[in-house]
């Protein structure tokens, strides 16, 4: 929601999670060779510029396929990063796009 009330710019949240299977009590693993490992909890666009964001709580870091998945989005012109709050993130997408118009009631 943060971000996509900044002008120009376009987000949503990824959902790569395998399905709760309630009567096994585990989740089930998605078989979909679609569906890379490690993709960002949020993609979007801003002016036209592709971005994804890992997030995590507290002191959690990004799983190696997490950290390919950031470098890839970098060295395809993307901007990629991971953040672990609200507050990180957007000050990291400020740094990414000066230009870009965040209202100061976010952080």
């Amino acid at each position: 929601d943060h971000l996509n009330i900044i002008p120009d710019c376009f987000a949503f949240k990824i959902n790569t999670t395998g399905v709760y299977d309630a009567r096994k009590r585990v989740f089930r693993k998605n078989n979909n060779p679609h569906i890379h490992n490690g993709t960002s909890d949020i993609l979007g666009t801003y002016k036209g510029r592709f971005f994804a964001i890992e997030v995590k709580a507290g002191y959690a870091k990004p799983s190696d396929k997490q950290k390919l998945f950031l470098k890839r989005i970098e060295q395809n012109g993307g901007v990629a990063f991971w953040a672990n709050s609200v507050d990180s993130a957007m000050i990291k997408f400020n740094e990414a796009f000066p230009c870009a118009r965040v209202p100061n009631t976010i952080f």
